[in-house]
């Protein structure tokens, strides 16, 4: 049975106290999560994903690439914010006095930002290099992510769009820059690079075995763990090739 409009946005609120650790009546979290949640929707699972899955984009590629884009989405709606009088310690709530017309707009430069043929992505790429005759495709997807993301407004109001957003974000992507579990994530997988016998290798570190030599960047702890930590969007390719198939993103053991 479907959650009626004031549950669904406690339910949202719940999910961001109790799973994620924010505060829900705070604006600025709620914006950085939101980042996260319409970079996974509107460009992440698009066609983004076939083209990731046809070889266009490997692991490493997604994850400089996911970690950029939250980055500079971030930044975007940080301006947005300026814009609307806010600042970074206002509540969530002045989000229900924005008209829907400036955010129907803010969505809109949202979709032009994303799906910009110009765009150079993290890892160097131009986006209309990277799609080919497939722009269309992303152009659409987008378009159907964002639009849900303006209408839920209308129906209910900006602060519950904002608030849903982050909740996706928040429970999907827990192993992405941003999130506030991504430095107990970065923590856990610097300590299981540093014990070859920690579970998370597996039965007889089956996975670290599989793995080739460190690089050279992933060798140096410190400097790994700052990019990985502020901009892993500036590792290098084969670095960020290396995490992801160390298992930076499935890491087998509980974090935060």
């Amino acid at each position: 049975m479907p959650l009626n409009p004031a549950d669904e946005e406690e339910l949202s609120r719940t999910i961001l106290r109790d799973q994620v650790g924010i505060d829900p009546r705070q604006l600025t979290p709620i914006l950085e999560l939101a980042a996260i949640g319409l970079i996974n929707s509107a460009w992440r699972n698009t066609a983004v994903e076939n083209w990731h899955a046809q070889g266009r984009l490997h692991d490493g590629d997604m994850l400089r690439i996911n970690s950029h884009s939250t980055w500079r989405l971030r930044q975007l709606l940080f301006r947005w914010r300026a814009e609307m009088g806010f600042t970074p310690d206002s509540p969530a709530n002045v989000l229900n006095g924005v008209g829907f017309d400036d955010f129907r707009w803010l969505g809109g430069r949202i979709w032009t930002w994303i799906i910009n043929p110009s765009r150079r992505l993290a890892n160097g790429m131009i986006l209309r290099d990277l799609a080919g005759e497939n722009l269309a495709d992303l152009e659409r997807d987008a378009d159907q992510a964002l639009t849900a993301f303006v209408y839920q407004a209308e129906d209910r109001d900006v602060g519950f769009a904002f608030t849903r957003a982050a909740a996706h974000g928040g429970r999907a992507c827990r192993h992405w820059w941003g999130h506030p579990a991504w430095p107990p994530v970065v923590a856990r997988f610097l300590t299981a690079l540093d014990n070859p016998g920690d579970d998370h290798w597996g039965q007889d570190g089956e996975l670290r075995n599989r793995l080739r030599p460190e690089p050279a960047r992933v060798q140096d702890r410190d400097a790994l763990t700052r990019t990985l930590l502020r901009r892993p969007w500036e590792l290098d390719s084969v670095s960020a090739a290396w995490i992801v198939s160390a298992g930076i993103g499935y890491l087998r053991h509980k974090v935060g």
